[in-house]
């Protein structure tokens, strides 16, 4: 609920020139943690059943000691965990399905990026008139303002009964409670729930909304889960299933797919490294 006001004030100290160098470097390094993984982690030192996770509480204790050595910083990827649905068939493929959420979407949207202030252009000054410019000027203009005005012709579509545009717009209902009514039947009304697809953004606030259809076809096979990365269930293995398509190539043939696989994948040839010899 305060990640905006925190955002400002890490805006304010890095932005500040007379900050501290120190305070300047901790807001930068609190930026990057809000904003890491593309804003789609979060840090968690507890596996999803609420034990323990020793590599995440090692990777914090040694992020705490980075003061001492820098590169400790990186360790606190290890206390990171996704926050989003990533649901995996047996065969690990996503399946296109969707879990409802008893909230409102626009809760748990990603908060906007800090906008950079626009620098507006400088102003065109005035240029300065001299009085005796002015005066003739304003003479005429007051001549001009005094002389009659020429009497216009009748035109052959002029209306005597003096009927103007607002009273035809009147007439067609353009105006009055009618309008106003339709205005706000056109108005856009938050529903109060909504649906979460696969491989979607799901923050451990949303997780308690979150709720599998009672008719869905895959099921969690760890009952009780809503996000992270979950081994879903087929209850209906005998029809087709629709998969999400995946973004990494594939190719026609899946055993030259294996052969390369494996190919990429081989170890180094064993060697001996010429230790105080003097050579690389």
């Amino acid at each position: 609920p305060k990640v905006a006001e925190v955002r400002r004030a890490f805006a304010a100290v890095i932005e500040t020139k007379n900050a501290e160098l120190v305070t300047k470097f901790g807001s930068v390094v609190a930026q990057g943690i809000l904003d890491a993984g593309g804003r789609n982690v979060a840090i968690g030192l507890t596996t999803g059943d609420g034990q323990l996770n020793a590599p995440a509480c090692a990777g914090m204790l040694l992020f705490t000691q980075f003061w001492s050595w820098f590169p400790l910083a990186h360790f606190l990827a290890l206390a990171f965990r996704p926050t989003a649905l990533i649901a995996v068939n047996k065969d690990l493929r996503t399946p296109n399905l969707e879990v409802a959420c008893a909230s409102r979407k626009a809760l748990y949207a990603y908060p906007p990026k800090v906008e950079e202030p626009v620098v507006q252009a400088p102003t065109k000054v005035a240029t300065a008139v001299l009085s005796t410019t002015a005066r003739p000027r304003q003479a005429a203009a007051a001549a001009a303002a005094a002389a009659p005005p020429a009497p216009e012709p009748a035109s052959a579509g002029s209306n005597p009964d003096g009927a103007t545009s607002m009273d035809i717009d009147e007439a067609g209902g353009g105006g009055g409670g009618d309008g106003r009514a339709q205005q706000k039947k056109g108005r856009k009304v938050a529903t109060d729930s909504f649906a979460v697809g696969n491989i979607t953004r799901v923050t451990p606030l949303q997780e308690k909304f979150m709720r599998w259809p009672a008719d869905a076809r895959y099921v969690p096979v760890k009952q009780g889960r809503v996000s992270g990365v979950l081994v879903v269930k087929d209850t209906a293995p005998g029809e087709p299933e629709d998969l999400l398509p995946s973004v990494l190539p594939e190719d026609d043939a899946e055993d030259d797919d294996d052969a390369g696989l494996d190919a990429a994948l081989a170890l180094p040839e064993p060697f001996e490294y010429p230790f105080g010899s003097g050579t690389a």
